[in-house]
């Protein structure tokens, strides 16, 4: 593999997926589940490198990191979430509003104020759980 070409892994049910593929993951908050869509934007290694005490991209060249194996060494895929997940959470594009002191902003019936952002990337770590998205209907 060169650098230009990217990473293809495969999910659980045997379907190869690369960058530009939609999958589906399972995402918590709290001890709510549910399952959300997005489209992987990265994939590569990485391992525990003990001189900086963290994770970085591997680095064929260094030798540290060609001896990585076991928990040191991981696979993580980056995913742009597109919104659409089976409960709609409102987590996953809206934030609680907050004053300069970081309470929240509260409306006139006392409710929490949320406010739209762009939904951010994540990157998942555990990988045995991804699903790519396949359509399965007549029409395509």
């Amino acid at each position: 593999m060169t650098e230009q070409q990217p990473m293809t892994l495969t999910d659980w049910r045997g379907n190869p997926y690369t960058v530009g593929t939609t999958i589906f993951y399972p995402r918590m908050s709290g001890r709510s589940c549910e399952i959300q869509e997005g489209v992987v934007i990265d994939i590569w290694d990485a391992v525990y490198d003990r001189d900086v005490y963290r994770w970085v991209r591997l680095n064929p060249k260094k030798a540290s990191h060609q001896d990585a194996t076991g928990n040191d060494r991981q696979t993580r895929v980056k995913v742009q979430p597109n919104g659409r997940g089976s409960r709609n959470f409102y987590r996953s594009d809206e934030r609680l509003v907050t004053d300069e002191q970081g309470e929240w902003v509260r409306d006139e019936q006392g409710s929490p104020v949320w406010e739209s952002v762009g939904i951010k990337p994540v990157t998942l770590m555990i990988t045995e759980n991804i699903t790519v998205a396949t359509c399965t209907h007549k029409d395509g």
